[in-house]
């Protein structure tokens, strides 16, 4: 084996050698995402930064591990040589995806004392910890100054306080002047901190990335900038996190010489996995260390006692195994399945074909769901448009993407103090010059409303010979339930966007009591499902349309988004 520097190999040993449980994704990182770069004869590692900066364990009451020791090395060891310039770090962004328990605040303590001494030695290399609440941000930044007030060795305590001083929010490097210092997703005045290096705690959590693109564009004022993201993973999909483990997995795939993006994934990688402490240590390398029995104990515990706590199940397999899954009795389908439908469609759509619609319009100053269905025996490829009302009282606590998705043409704010039903009716009027729009659906709450202006474009509910307007009853949803339902496992549905998954993973199934399944909001509040009811709505008027066999097939599984 070649020999790189000794905590390198020491990981590198560990996961070729299998002599530590691991998912594919640490071979594909050691294979795709370091081996070449350490080959690579611009690229140098600095073993004597490396033991310099591991010296600093000496200050912390516990060791770093091997997975961590090895990450430290290649986040502050390996360099690139440029001509006519300083050498610059590789990596100037690491992603870490672990196990909940593995001990990542005290990784984060670790590093953020090591940016901000002497021996990391850059003037003024600030410290931004980040997260979406002041109490989990507040941990670390805590931790730190705990050992710089309370030593663990009272020998230690002058050499301390010589190079940091911590403070309520915030520690000090004295010597470097620089900070390691609290942020939050509710902190205001981001601009001018002149950040070295950005730390994301539980970037699970983000779904608007506005505070993150303002950190990140301060980012190349300070030498050896960096983003660190240190996460568990978690129940919100459609998030950050979700594009960038899509990102992840193209890195992995092979080395790319242009890639500064360092990638540690660990998960299981079968759902089955769950039952068998041993196969977790692929999501939590720290198990694998006797330091850590405790934690084990624990976790076999939650495993033995699952069959008596299944509503914690999902939990489990989201924190505990990096493995999220959707609430089997809850979710309208598994986000896996969901995120299938953004494949490019499975047939062309041409003039003149036929179609139905549905539309949500159950408040008119808040979201307006519009969509058009069209199917080619048991396929389905939708067109979604969404309207926002400009003063919804939720809009700014909504954590999506909204505004990029307006830009996307995905949705259009209405500025007014509410949407008139002629706004959802002229985008169906646009579409029904292009298609054979022969029935749209419509809740019954706005139904009268609403059909004023649908008959204007001669769409009519009570025009008994030429009807194109549907009311929608429960009866009709629990009937189409089984549809949809069958839709999401044969990966039947294509065409969508972002929106529509953020929609339908916002939505959940609920039994009435002879077990029928209806459907309703996740949180009553800030879940909005406007456009996954509006395709529910299409899909109770599916039967109006005939099969139609001769269009077309197109490039299949193709991702849109």
């Amino acid at each position: 084996m070649t020999h790189y520097e000794p905590n390198i190999d020491e990981w590198i040993y560990l996961i070729k050698g299998n002599h530590i449980e691991h998912c594919r994704e640490q071979e594909l990182a050691i294979d795709n995402n370091i081996i070449p770069v350490l080959e690579r004869p611009d690229v140098y590692v600095d073993a004597e930064r490396i033991e310099k900066g591991l010296s600093l364990q000496k200050y912390f009451p516990y060791k770093l591990l091997p997975w961590e020791k090895y990450q430290f090395a290649v986040i502050a060891g390996v360099f690139l040589r440029q001509k006519g310039a300083e050498d610059d770090i590789y990596f100037h962004e690491i992603r870490d995806i672990l196990g909940r328990g593995a001990g990542k605040n005290g990784f984060i303590d670790f590093l953020a004392l090591y940016f901000i001494s002497p021996y990391h030695g850059v003037k003024g290399y600030n410290v931004d910890l980040i997260a979406n609440g002041e109490e989990q941000a507040a941990t670390s930044i805590v931790d730190v100054g705990d050992l710089i007030r309370y030593p663990v060795d009272s020998r230690y305590e002058r050499v301390l306080n010589a190079n940091f001083k911590a403070y309520g929010e915030k520690v000090v490097g004295k010597k470097m002047n620089a900070v390691f210092r609290l942020n939050t997703s509710s902190t205001k005045n981001k601009d001018s901190k002149r950040t070295g290096c950005v730390i994301y705690d539980e970037k699970h959590q983000y779904r608007d990335t506005r505070n993150m693109n303002t950190l990140q564009s301060g980012l190349g004022k300070m030498k050896w900038s960096r983003e660190i993201t240190i996460t568990t993973d978690g129940h919100e999909r459609g998030g950050v996190l979700d594009d960038e483990k899509g990102q992840n997995e193209v890195i992995l795939r092979e080395y790319n010489p242009e890639n500064r993006i360092f990638i540690n994934w660990f998960r299981i990688e079968e759902e089955d996995e769950w039952k068998d402490i041993n196969k977790i240590v692929k999501a939590n390398p720290s198990l694998a260390d006797p330091t850590f029995s405790t934690l084990r104990q624990r976790i076999q515990q939650e495993i033995v006692k699952m069959p008596y706590t299944p509503e914690y199940f999902p939990e489990f397999l989201a924190k505990r195994c990096n493995y999220p899954i959707s609430d089997p009795q809850m979710a309208v389908a598994e986000w896996k399945d969901i995120i299938e439908c953004t494949k490019r469609p499975e047939f062309a759509l041409t003039t003149g074909m036929s179609c139905v619609g549905g539309v949500d319009y159950t408040k008119t100053n808040d979201f307006c769901g519009c969509i058009l269905t069209f199917r080619k025996g048991g396929k389905y490829v939708n067109l979604h448009h969404t309207f926002i009302c400009a003063k919804s009282k939720d809009l700014p606590n909504i954590h999506a993407p909204i505004q990029k998705w307006v830009k996307e043409g995905i949705c259009t704010i209405i500025d007014d103090v509410e949407i008139s039903p002629d706004v959802p009716v002229q985008w169906f009027a646009e579409q029904a010059l292009k298609y054979n729009i022969v029935m749209i659906g419509i809740d019954g709450y706005r139904y009268t409303w609403l059909n004023k202006s649908f008959k204007k474009i001669g769409f009519d509910a009570f025009d008994k010979d030429n009807k194109k307007i549907y009311l929608v009853r429960p009866s009709d949803i629990i009937k189409a339930s089984a549809a949809i339902n069958s839709a999401f496992l044969r990966h039947a549905i294509s065409g969508w966007d972002r929106m529509m998954c953020w929609y339908t993973n916002n939505s959940k199934k609920i039994l009435d009591p002879k077990g029928n399944i209806y459907y309703g909001k996740i949180e009553p509040k800030l879940r909005k499902t406007d456009g996954f009811m509006a395709w529910t709505a299409s899909m109770c008027c599916i039967d109006f349309l005939p099969e139609m066999e001769d269009f077309p097939d197109i490039n299949l599984n193709v991702a849109v988004y």
